[in-house]
């Protein structure tokens, strides 16, 4: 007899399937026209991207920053941008949507470079104009940062240096996505594996790579998302690793399981206080935990296998931001508007607020609590009463 878990699985994938197939058809004309658009956009691209100069010089160490800030120059660029110089970067800003006159003299004040492009291709596409711009200027960089404004960093300001400290790699993430076979024991660990792509640290090794190289060379812009994330972020790592390229980050979920299972009880009970779901099953399973008296029995393996379930299914930083400050340090924020990433701001914020977390930077902070707010209405970011949000 076939397991109740394998048919609501395969049910979910054929109704996601079935909701994205009026997208893939509509969108058909649209990617029949890319090449055509690939080509066009190579060939004027003198033309069609702007490059502005800006105070910093461009040095040995450029740091691609994309952005996606239609609306106005978010104060927390700037401080990405400080960060990244403070660290011996040359910031190159990216910009995948028309700017103010004001806002581009604002990021030429912080930056080496500043380059306004069509929006064509999302991040990676911004990525492979940005490496353009490096080759001519014939830079020959010891390291490279490729980063985007989908997260907050730095979360901490240590965040670089950790990752440069990883001398043994050739590319350093701030996460490593660890693909899951889902099966009626919460799921099984598979061997496949990439580095999320909103930052990226190379070193030389890395940059001189054919591998390296050529993918950039051959990537194929598109603005079809799921071909973006398919031959674009997941096709990055896999290609590097591929070509024996040492690949590392400094949080993965495996890591973050061994090390919660060492924890007492505290730790424990504070994980769950503070978790984030994005799905009502695990929501339910957590709330009737929670409602459990750390007395009762199996208490702490109901809920470590609670945990282990749940990271299988979700990211385990975005389920669980407590286990995940007190294991890695909170070294960025997902600003996406995905549920379980929207309720994770709200826990990690009630975290800080009740002061088990220490506090973001102030220019994060306040986006952040704004953004929150906007969500969640009814949180307050002082001390709350007994019984409050």
């Amino acid at each position: 007899m076939i397991p109740a878990w394998k048919i609501r699985r395969e049910l979910v994938r054929v109704y996601s399937q079935f909701l994205g197939l009026p997208h893939h058809i509509a969108s058909w004309p649209a990617r029949r026209r890319e090449p055509a658009l690939r080509e066009a956009h190579d060939r004027d691209f003198d033309r069609i991207v702007k490059i502005f100069t800006g105070a910093i010089p461009l040095g040995k160490k450029p740091a691609i920053f994309l952005i996606y800030q239609p609306n106005g120059i978010a104060p927390s660029t700037i401080v990405t941008l400080d960060w990244l110089h403070a660290h011996g970067f040359s910031p190159i800003v990216v910009a995948n949507s028309p700017i103010a006159d004001s806002d581009r003299a604002l990021l030429l004040d912080h930056a080496a470079r500043v380059m306004q492009r069509p929006n064509f291709g999302y991040d990676f596409g911004g990525y492979r104009d940005a490496l353009r711009l490096v080759d001519q200027a014939e830079v020959d960089p010891e390291q490279l940062i490729i980063l985007n404004d989908s997260v907050w960093v730095p979360m901490a300001p240590d965040v670089l240096t950790r990752m440069q400290a990883r001398e043994d790699a050739d590319l350093v993430g701030l996460l490593q996505d660890e693909k899951v076979i889902h099966d009626n024991r919460g799921g099984t660990p598979s061997d496949r594996l990439h580095v999320e792509s909103y930052f990226y640290l190379f070193n030389r090794t890395a940059l001189q790579s054919e591998a390296f190289k050529t993918f950039w060379r051959d990537y194929k812009m598109t603005d079809y998302k799921p071909h973006t994330i398919k031959f674009g972020e997941l096709g990055f790592s896999r290609t590097m690793a591929a070509a024996g390229l040492r690949i590392d980050a400094l949080s993965k979920r495996s890591i973050f399981l061994d090390q919660v299972v060492q924890q007492d009880d505290d730790f424990i009970a504070l994980t769950l206080k503070y978790a984030a779901y994005g799905d009502n099953d695990l929501r339910r399973q957590g709330d009737k935990l929670r409602a459990l008296p750390r007395t009762a029995p199996g208490w702490r393996a109901e809920v470590l296998e609670h945990i282990r379930k749940c990271v299988n299914r979700k990211r385990f930083n975005a389920s669980f931001c407590y286990a995940n400050d007190r294991i890695f340090g909170t070294m960025f924020m997902k600003k996406s508007s995905e549920e379980i990433f929207s309720e994770m701001r709200l826990q990690y914020l009630r975290a800080v607020r009740d002061g088990h977390l220490p506090p973001p930077p102030p220019e994060i902070g306040v986006e952040m609590a704004a953004l929150v707010h906007r969500q969640f209405p009814g949180f307050r970011s002082e001390q709350p009463a007994s019984g409050s949000i």
